[in-house]
């Protein structure tokens, strides 16, 4: 199987690295390509009014490995639509990522976006998440991972997306996976007020996560147990349930 690296901690973040390592050692064929630097929270965005610059090189593997200056889905296009156009993969795997993407936060990760691009190419997907990401613990992941493909892509040929979510303790192992639906993730203090060096005032995005709030059968409860969480995700967004309250309404 041809599988594609991407994400959205850049090229030589440590999780990619690992998740690339563990997959060679299980004999796929693998391609990289990822951003060039840091991409957290670039949600769904492409660049579309500048140039995109691209490094390509070969690890001492011999895995092909591409950096691109732009974004986590930049990196999936470029990937299916130029430099694998004639050699396409069979699975996306984004990840793996440091921190964890849970909740209503899937709607800003740059992690799961890539993920996401996925069932437009009519290729499966998998976006990987763990917090804290420590390399034994990663590497175990990244065996996880190999299992979660051969059980519910090649031999259950499931079509979509799964987001998975690893705790900082716990069995990393299928006995401790929970299929559970997302809940929306709520944070506490989003907004830093603080002044730059030149003591002007500023504001920084940031935010304590809520873990104790979300409804058990959650992703998020999931996590808060110490268990694995696997969602699966669409990319389709059409609130069907209300096409005909819509419809009537006009």
């Amino acid at each position: 199987m041809h599988i594609l690296l991407t994400n959205d901690d850049g090229l030589r973040a440590p999780g990619l690295q690992i998740l690339k390592r563990e997959l060679a050692a299980c004999g796929y064929r693998l391609t990289v390509v990822a951003p060039n630097g840091q991409r957290s929270a670039a949600s769904h965005s492409m660049t579309i009014n500048k140039a995109l610059y691209c490094r390509e090189e070969t690890d001492e593997a011999g895995i092909r490995e591409i950096a691109v200056s732009g974004t986590p889905v930049d990196c999936v296009k470029m990937a299916m639509e130029y430099f694998l156009a004639e050699d396409k993969p069979q699975l996306i795997i984004s990840g793996i990522n440091n921190g964890y993407n849970l909740g209503s936060d899937v709607l800003y990760s740059g992690t799961v976006s890539a993920a996401m691009e996925g069932p437009y190419y009519q290729v499966p997907a998998l976006a990987v998440s763990m917090y804290p990401l420590e390399e034994e613990r990663c590497a175990q992941t990244a065996r996880l991972v190999h299992e979660l493909v051969e059980k519910v892509v090649v031999r259950g040929r499931f079509p979509g997306i799964l987001n998975v979510n690893v705790p900082p303790a716990g069995d990393i192992s299928l006995d401790n996976v929970c299929v559970v639906p997302q809940t929306v993730q709520i944070y506490h203090n989003v907004v830093a007020e603080k002044r730059d060096l030149d003591g002007s005032l500023c504001y920084h995005i940031v935010g304590d996560i809520d873990m104790e709030g979300a409804p058990e059968n959650s992703d998020v409860a999931c996590i808060r147990s110490g268990r694995i969480a696997v969602t699966p995700l669409r990319w389709q967004q059409t609130a069907m349930a209300a096409i005909d309250d819509v419809k009537s309404c006009l």
